[in-house]
């Protein structure tokens, strides 16, 4: 009976065999009648408990509100592990409804805490550590392999070198000969690379010689990665430029090639088929029929257990060709080239995962004469909302004056927004901090970009009121009623992802740094030197935490109901009852780190 539960999963799976029959022997199972206490707080507790069966509640003696619990623990989930690595307890625990509980004595526990590493990280390290041990642990270990693949010599092929000056028979000879498709040309310290096509076009199309060089014919401006990196930047950056192979990098040398081909050969993905289509398409509904494919390849990533960072990075990019390809449609060359359409919010951060909603602007040169220019911008919203993006509920589309200006309009209203002490002058700054351009001249948006540093005032009473809406939410509500085991919605969005996104770009204004993305804006607080390591990790990992949980409930929602589009009013809950107990933790453990970051913003923006 005792073994059930330290089979499978984090912690007790972190043992030994030898280990983990010490534990057991160590182990009582009690009964406790609903409203007993097990761990009375500023007392100390003699054992770890696990729960077998029922509902225990943890609560603050000292929380100011009315609902003094601020954790539910179920079946399988652990507790009162720092009341006994601390010598007393700060919290009680209660028994909800009549709950057994194994109980393992202190002792024994202190001493597997500090003989295990693995097992002393779980409880005595950060929420980054414990989402790497539960993902390294019973049905994820065999998944953690692509996740961490990184681009080396087992996934890459040797590149095959020519000189600039050799003759296209000499090249076409060597790729035979090395049964290669394509070569990295050299010239004066400079790569290019030549392609089987290349060499086709120029000999077929373009009227050249066998006996001519390869200089004109290679391509110079080489997309490449480094060494290094995470095989999954490759398959974001090959949808990203639309191409099929990437130069590997070890500093300034080339040292070899990863296609397409390969990186498919880790992970069943279909999204370069969906890139494809969506640049090829030459009418609306071309581009229709394309874009249909992006639920079932987020399904599929989400299935693999691809981590949501990267489902994020690949997605974010088919969303934004998809976005420039309906503008692209749409309006003549004349209006391309005086315009900059710009996604904002989750999409300008490069986060939006499922369809909820579309966000964008346009940046207009002032003299450009369009006379259909509203007719167009609300045929685009149009579309854009049968490509299933529904318009924001604050209206931040083309569509809407308000977002469709000139360079000169656009900058003074952000001078306007600087002065300006409303809930709305919040909003627009921190559209255009996230915004990021994808199609037309994307020219127009730079000196906006820059005025956005410029413009606004860095005295405090700006931070203050910038600040403010990361604050509000509060803390979540339990996650079980009071005497229930079924559970409840939580808003994630509200209660965790929005206090980070919009914390982390208040300190990013703050700092100068240039980054829209939360987790690239994170790391960079990390490098800044400006809040703990472990604060700033653990807001990484919180973030990852929170999107993977919802992600995972929008999907199922969407099976449920066989559709496309999660509603507006459930994109963003998490049903605290359909979690698996690893799960349940790691989300608990996501908001105490979103508590530790919104009181690290008061202290640091209002002295409190």
């Amino acid at each position: 009976m005792y073994s059930d539960f330290a089979s499978e999963d984090p912690p007790f799976s972190l043992l030994s065999d030898a280990e983990r029959r010490r534990a057991i022997r160590s182990m009582d199972i009690n009964f406790y009648a609903a409203g007993d206490a097990l761990i009375e707080a500023g007392r100390e507790s003699g054992f770890v408990f696990v729960v077998d069966k029922g509902l225990v509640e943890e609560r603050d003696p000292a929380a100011t509100d009315t609902d003094h619990a601020v954790a539910h623990y179920r079946d399988g989930e652990v507790f009162g592990s720092l009341a006994v690595l601390r010598g007393r307890a700060r919290h009680h625990y209660v028994a909800t409804e009549d709950t057994l509980c194994h109980q393992l004595r202190g002792d024994v526990f202190r001493e597997l805490v500090y003989s295990n590493p693995d097992f002393g990280q779980f409880f005595l390290q950060d929420l980054a550590t414990k989402t790497k041990l539960v993902a390294q642990s019973g049905a994820y270990r065999d998944l953690v392999s692509f996740n961490m693949a990184r681009v080396d010599e087992s996934c890459m092929r040797l590149a095959v070198l020519v000189e600039s000056g050799d003759s296209i028979r000499s090249v076409v000879e060597t790729l035979r000969a090395s049964q290669s498709d394509c070569a990295l040309a050299r010239r004066d310290g400079q790569y290019g690379i030549l392609t089987r096509t290349n060499l086709l076009e120029a000999l077929a199309l373009s009227g050249r010689s066998l006996d001519d060089n390869v200089d004109d014919v290679a391509t110079w401006d080489l997309i490449t990665i480094n060494q290094g990196e995470f095989l999954f930047e490759a398959l974001i950056r090959m949808t990203r430029y639309g191409i099929e192979r990437l130069v590997v990098m070890d500093g300034e040398t080339p040292v070899g090639l990863v296609e397409m081909s390969d990186i498919l050969g880790f992970l069943s993905s279909h999204s370069h088929v969906i890139a494809l289509r969506v640049e090829g398409a030459k009418d609306f509904s071309t581009l229709l029929d394309a874009s249909t494919g992006i639920v079932e390849l987020a399904r599929s990533l989400f299935a693999q257990r691809v981590k949501v960072r990267f489902i994020m990075d690949l997605l974010a990019e088919l969303h934004r060709r998809i976005m420039a390809r309906n503008y692209r449609l749409l309006v003549a060359d004349e209006v391309l080239q005086h315009t900059c359409l710009l996604v904002l919010g989750s999409e300008g951060r490069g986060e939006q995962v499922m369809r909820t909603d579309q966000s964008n602007a346009l940046v207009i040169a002032p003299e450009l004469r369009w006379s259909e220019r509203q007719t167009q911008l609300e045929e685009f919203t149009h579309r854009t909302q049968k490509l299933g993006y529904p318009p924001s509920p604050r209206e931040m589309v083309v569509s809407n004056p308000d977002w469709s200006l000139t360079t000169e309009q656009w900058q003074e209203r952000l001078h306007l927004w600087a002065r300006a002490d409303t809930a709305d002058a919040i909003l627009g700054i921190s559209a255009l901090l996230d915004a990021t351009p994808v199609t037309g001249n994307l020219g127009l948006f730079e000196p906006l970009d820059v005025l956005l540093g410029q413009a606004l005032p860095r005295e405090p009473d700006f931070w203050n009121r910038f600040v403010k809406p990361a604050l509000e939410p509060g803390r979540p509500p339990p996650f079980f009623g009071s005497g229930s085991r079924s559970g409840r919605d939580i808003d994630v969005k509200h209660f965790g992802l929005f206090p980070i996104i919009h914390g982390a770009r208040t300190l990013a204004l703050e700092l100068g740094l240039s980054a829209s993305n939360t987790f690239r804006r994170l790391e960079g607080f990390k490098e800044a030197g400006v809040m703990q390591d472990g604060l700033a990790d653990d807001l990484v990992e919180a973030f990852q935490v929170l999107n993977q949980l919802r992600l995972g409930q929008q999907l199922r929602r969407l099976e449920e109901k066989e559709a496309t589009r999660v509603s507006a009013d459930l994109a963003n809950m998490v049903h605290t009852g359909s979690l698996a107990s690893g799960d349940a933790a790691l989300l608990r453990e996501a908001f105490r780190a979103v508590r530790s970051f919104v009181e690290f913003l008061g202290q640091r923006y209002r002295g409190s």
